[in-house]
C-alpha cells in the first residue's frame, strides 16, 4: 500500500483516523446495538486511543517490505463483515438458507437490483471508507502487527455469517428432531378414498399475498388509515391479532410456503439445489395445500406481479397442484398493461385475476385463485399509477405507505366488484402478509410497536372472531383446509394448528423463541422434504419420456 504516503502528516492522520471510526461504529451500530449513546461512547474511546497511537507510533510504516498480503490481514475478514453488514441493514436479516434459495431459485429482477444498490448507495460509501481508512492507517503505521491480528480475529469473531454456521457444527442443538416428532403428515388428504367423501359442493378459495402489509400497519395515529380498506373484511371472519413472524419464514418464498404448507421453508443447500436446478421440483416431499385440493378436483391459479421464477415461486406452485401460472411478463401480455420495474404492478394483477376469477366461476368446476401483489415491497414501495393523489394520505407522508395503502385500496375494490357481479359465491377468503416489512423508510417507526403480521379469513359458514393467542403463518394451511371443510387430525396439519378451533398452536405452547431455536436446529424433516414422492417420480419420469 505504497500509495498513502501523503497520511503521513499530522493533520491527515486523526482525519483519517476519525473516518475509519467514525465508519466502522456507525455501521456496527446499525445492527449490533439499539443504545445509540453507548456506541457513541465505544467509538469516542476508539479514536482518542487511534489518535494517540498514531503520535506514539510518530507515523513510521510497519514492516514496508512485509507484502501487501501479509501486511493487511484486517482488510478480508473486514471486508466480509461489513458484507453482513449490509445485508442485515438491507433486508433486516441474514439467512445463508434464504440467500441460497434467492440465488439457486431466481433473484430479483435487474432494475430492482440496481434500485437497492441506489437507495443503499451511502453505505457502500460508508463500507468503502472504512476499508480504505484500514489500508491507510495500516499503512501509516498506526495499526501494529498486533493490532492487525487482533482486528482479524474481532473481525472474524463478530461475523455471524462464520460464527453460526461453525457453531452449529460443533455443538449439535438438542432440538435438531424436535419438529419431526411434532409433524402432522396430511398426504392420506390426496388419497382416492378421502376425495370420494369429499362434499358435493366443495368451497372455493381466493388467497390473496399482501407484501408486507404487516398488522402493525393498524395503528392509525402511527401511519394513517393505510389498512383501513381492508378493516371491513377483518371484521367478517377470524382475524388473527398475535401472528409473529417465526424463523425461516420471513420472505416471500417462505412466507408462501408457511401458509401453503404448515411449515418454515427448510433448505438443505445440496439437495435442494438439485431438485431445483435439475428436477424442477420444489418441496416435492411435502404435501401442501395445492396438493390436497388437487385431489378433490380444484382448478388452481396463481397470478403474481413478479417473474414466476423469482426465488422458484412458479417452481413452488407448479409442483404443488397448480396447473394456471401468470408472472410479471405474462400479466402484462395478457392485458395489454405497462408494467413496472419488475414486471406488473398491483392495478394489472387484480385486472387480470377478476378476468381469471370470472371464467373459473363460470366453469362450475371448484377453485382456487392465489393472488400475490407487491405494492408494499422494501425499500419505498411501489405505488400504481392509478392511485396517484388518490390515497388520501398527507402529501409528505413517506412513499411505501401510500404504496400500502394503495394496494389495499385495490384489493378493496377488486373484492367489491367481485361481490357485486356474485363471484363470490360459496367462496372464502384469505387476505395476509406474506411476511413483516423489511427495513424501509418507516422502520424506525414500525419497530416503536409489537411487530404482527396480518391474516384475516372470511366467507360463509366462517365465524367472526378474534383469534389473540399467539400464532405463526403455519397455521393459515390448516386453518384454510378447516374453512374449505376438508378433515384434519386434532384441528393441525404439518406444524400448523387451525385457528378455527379451540386447540392451542405450536407458537403459544412452546413461545416463540423455544420454536424458532427448533426450527434453527431441525435437521431431520428438511431431507424428507426435498426428496421426491414416488407419486411425484412417476410423473417426472412420465414427463422427460415425452
Amino acid at each position: 500500500m505504497s500509495g498513502f504516503p501523503a497520511v503521513r502528516y499530522w493533520p491527515i492522520g486523526p482525519l483519517v483516523s476519525a473516518a475509519t471510526v467514525g465508519s466502522l461504529t456507525w455501521l456496527t451500530s446499525l445492527v449490533y446495538f439499539q443504545e445509540k449513546r453507548l456506541i457513541l461512547v465505544v467509538g469516542l474511546v476508539a479514536l482518542i486511543a487511534l489518535v494517540l497511537l498514531d503520535r506514539l507510533q510518530g507515523a513510521r510504516t510497519d514492516q514496508p517490505g512485509s507484502g501487501w498480503f501479509r501486511a493487511y490481514l484486517s482488510l478480508v475478514p473486514c471486508f466480509f463483515f461489513l458484507v453482513y453488514v449490509y445485508l442485515e441493514n438491507v433486508f433486516g436479516y441474514f439467512d445463508w438458507a434464504a440467500m441460497f434459495m434467492h440465488v439457486d431459485a431466481g433473484v430479483l429482477t435487474p432494475s430492482v437490483v440496481l434500485e437497492y444498490l441506489m437507495n443503499t448507495g451511502s453505505t457502500i460509501l460508508i463500507i468503502a471508507a472504512g476499508l480504505f481508512g484500514l489500508g491507510a492507517l495500516k499503512a501509516r503505521g498506526t495499526l501494529t502487527r498486533g493490532l492487525d491480528v487482533a482486528l482479524m480475529a474481532f473481525f472474524l469473531a463478530a461475523n455471524p455469517m462464520l460464527t453460526r454456521p461453525i457453531a452449529a457444527a460443533i455443538h449439535p442443538n438438542p432440538l435438531h428432531d424436535f419438529l419431526s416428532k411434532q409433524f402432522v403428515d396430511v398426504t392420506s388428504l390426496t388419497k382416492p378414498a378421502e376425495t370420494a367423501s369429499a362434499t358435493a359442493a366443495p368451497k372455493n378459495l381466493i388467497h390473496i399475498f399482501i407484501e408486507s402489509a404487516e398488522r402493525t400497519y393498524m395503528n392509525e395515529a402511527e401511519f394513517g388509515d393505510v389498512m383501513g380498506p381492508l378493516l371491513e373484511f377483518d371484521r367478517r371472519g377470524v382475524s388473527a391479532t398475535n401472528m409473529v413472524q417465526l424463523a425461516y419464514t420471513n420472505n416471500s418464498i417462505s412466507g408462501m410456503v408457511a401458509a401453503n404448507c404448515g411449515t418454515p421453508l427448510l433448505i438443505s443447500f445440496f439437495t435442494t439445489r438439485q431438485y431445483l436446478e435439475e428436477n424442477s421440483q420444489f418441496l416435492p416431499g411435502l404435501t401442501c395445500l395445492g396438493d390436497v385440493l388437487k385431489a378433490r378436483g380444484y382448478q388452481q391459479n396463481f397470478i403474481t406481479g413478479w417473474p414466476l421464477n423469482f426465488t422458484g415461486q412458479g417452481t413452488f406452485y407448479s409442483t404443488h397442484g397448480y396447473s394456471s401460472l401468470f408472472g410479471g411478463s405474462e400479466v402484462v401480455a395478457a392485458i395489454a398493461g405497462r408494467g413496472n420495474a419488475f414486471g406488473a404492478d398491483d392495478a394489472e394483477v387484480l385486472d387480470m385475476s377478476f378476468g381469471v376469477l370470472r371464467r373459473v366461476q363460470r366453469d362450475g368446476k371448484p377453485f382456487s385463485l392465489t393472488i400475490a401483489v407487491s405494492g408494499g415491497h422494501a425499500m419505498d414501495g411501489y405505488l400504481t399509477d392509478k392511485c396517484i393523489g388518490k390515497t388520501g394520505l398527507p402529501p409528505q407522508t413517506p412513499n411505501i405507505l401510500h404504496a400500502v395503502k394503495c394496494t389495499n385500496m385495490l384489493i378493496a375494490d377488486f373484492i367489491h366488484k367481485a361481490e357485486a357481479a356474485g363471484l363470490m359465491r360459496n367462496t372464502v377468503l384469505a387476505l395476509q402478509s406474506d411476511h413483516l416489512s423489511a427495513p424501509s423508510t418507516v422502520t424506525d417507526r414500525l419497530n416503536n410497536y409489537e411487530r404482527r403480521n396480518f391474516f384475516s379469513l372470511s366467507g360463509d359458514g366462517i365465524p367472526s372472531k378474534t383469534y389473540t393467542g399467539l400464532a405463526g403463518t403455519i397455521d393459515i394451511f390448516p386453518t384454510i383446509l378447516d374453512a374449505l371443510g376438508v378433515p384434519l387430525s386434532n384441528d393441525q396439519a404439518a406444524l400448523g394448528v387451525s385457528l378455527l378451533g379451540d386447540r392451542p398452536t405450536l407458537s403459544r405452547a412452546l413461545g416463540q423463541d423455544q420454536f424458532d431455536d427448533a426450527i434453527y436446529a431441525e435437521d431431520v424433516l428438511v431431507r424428507s422434504f426435498w426428496q421426491l414422492k414416488p407419486t411425484r417420480t412417476a410423473v417426472a419420469s412420465e414427463a422427460e419420456s415425452r
